[in-house]
């Protein structure tokens, strides 16, 4: 779901550059795991620098973890056919057990491939392992602040543009009763606020307060989208449970879509507090964009 807010071209110009930049700094520092620095680069390319640093610790925890049970299956020698397998449950299991389980896929790539291309002895390879990983890191987060920092307004501008369009192209079917199309508009919404507030966070700390109450701003008129989705979805129970028909809604629903080609009509008595709560969220919106 969160594919749907990504700009498909940030994300191939942020993979190409953090694979880059790790193949320069595996060539100046000696690095040999050129795999591992450019996959777990890619996996920390976000569009933020702290939801950027997050991954990277994800990703660095699980690579702890995978690089434990790898090494340990190492040094007790024990058969591919026994050892990976045990080494990349043990891997999964510990990230859940702590808590990181956001980094369970890297934790059984490490775990694997520090069994199955192993660097001299099993010290070496989990030295060269983690000094890869330091490498992704360092990448995307040069990478992400490089590319992101600098463009905050205009990443959250296109992500709200669509969020708001996919709600607005929706709402005759959550009026119609569509679940699971309501709960895809509650779920980017979500997922909106969530980096919102990661990236207030991040800016506070960077104290950039203009872009701050600019993207606080974003923020609030998220949250009145949200509040103006579940009201469509109360309507959509309300009138049902009234027995008013889908022809007495309709005119209203058309109202909030084109209102400036339609006439505004009021509803039956039962549905007019609901829809004096949506016309007055509308009307904030509205003012806002």
């Amino acid at each position: 779901m969160e594919s749907q807010l990504s700009n498909p071209t940030f994300i191939v110009i942020k993979a190409t550059m953090v694979c880059a930049v790790a193949l320069v700094l595996d060539y100046l520092l000696g690095n040999p795991d050129h795999v591992s620095s450019t996959f777990v680069a890619v996996l920390c390319v976000s569009p933020t620098v702290l939801i950027g640093l997050r991954n990277a610790w994800a990703q660095i925890s699980g690579s702890i973890l995978g690089g434990v049970w790898g090494t340990a299956a190492n040094l007790i020698v024990l058969p591919i056919a026994l050892g990976l397998p045990l080494a990349v449950g043990g891997a999964i299991a510990t990230t859940f057990a702590l808590r990181v389980s956001n980094g369970y896929p890297v934790a059984a790539f490490t775990a694997l491939f520090m069994i199955l291309v192993p660097w001299d002895d099993p010290i070496n390879t989990f030295s060269t392992r983690f000094l890869a990983l330091f490498i992704a890191a360092f990448s995307s987060f040069l990478v992400n602040t490089i590319v992101s920092a600098m463009l905050y307004k205009n990443i959250f501008e296109r992500r709200l543009a669509r969020v708001e369009h996919f709600v607005f192209e929706g709402l005759e079917a959550v009026l119609a009763g569509d679940m699971q199309r309501a709960d895809a508009g509650f779920e980017l919404l979500n997922i909106l606020e969530q980096q919102l507030r990661q990236t207030l966070f991040e800016l506070q700390l960077r104290r950039s307060w203009k872009l701050h109450q600019e993207l606080k701003q974003k923020l609030v008129y998220t949250q009145r989208l949200n509040y103006f989705l579940h009201l469509i979805w109360d309507l959509s129970y309300l009138y049902r449970e009234e027995q008013i028909t889908d022809e007495t809604i309709s005119p209203f629903l058309a109202w909030i879509q084109t209102p400036e080609q339609q006439d505004f009509v009021l509803l039956p008595d039962e549905l007019l507090g609901l829809q004096k709560r949506i016309v007055s969220v509308l009307g904030q919106l509205r003012t806002a964009s």
